[in-house]
């Protein structure tokens, strides 16, 4: 009695080229098929990867970008706020200066009204 697989064999056996044929293009074809999805997928996953890299490296240089203009802005306060410093001292410099030149201003005005109140009290004591 005979198996299974060696009553296929002897039907198959006329055959063996052509069968041979047809599994080599099979084989081919499921290749060129196969290989055309992998080369979908990978050609999907290198878009992926490559996508990923590209807001990677534009994160960095966005990073770099961000850095560069705060160092600036640092750079502008540390500026201003030393300006601002500068000009507050001025302006006390300047109110004192106006303070002491009112206290002057009243000190010549009150002498100047004690002695125009002597001249006064002169003139008339020889008039």
């Amino acid at each position: 009695m005979k198996t299974k697989f060696e009553i296929a064999v002897a039907k198959i056996e006329p055959y063996q080229t052509y069968f041979v044929f047809g599994v080599s293009i099979a084989f081919f074809g499921g290749l060129i098929i196969f290989g055309g999805v992998w080369a979908l997928v990978i050609a999907v996953v290198c878009m992926f990867v490559g996508t990923m890299l590209g807001l990677i490296v534009g994160a960095e240089m966005m990073r770099r970008d961000i850095e560069t203009e705060m160092n600036a802005l640092r750079f502008q306060y540390e500026a201003a706020s030393e300006l601002a410093y500068k000009l507050a001292e001025e302006l006390n410099a300047v109110a004192q200066r106006a303070e002491s030149a009112e206290r002057d201003l009243l000190a010549t005005a009150a002498e100047k009204t004690a002695l125009r109140a002597q001249l006064d009290a002169r003139e008339g004591g020889t008039a």
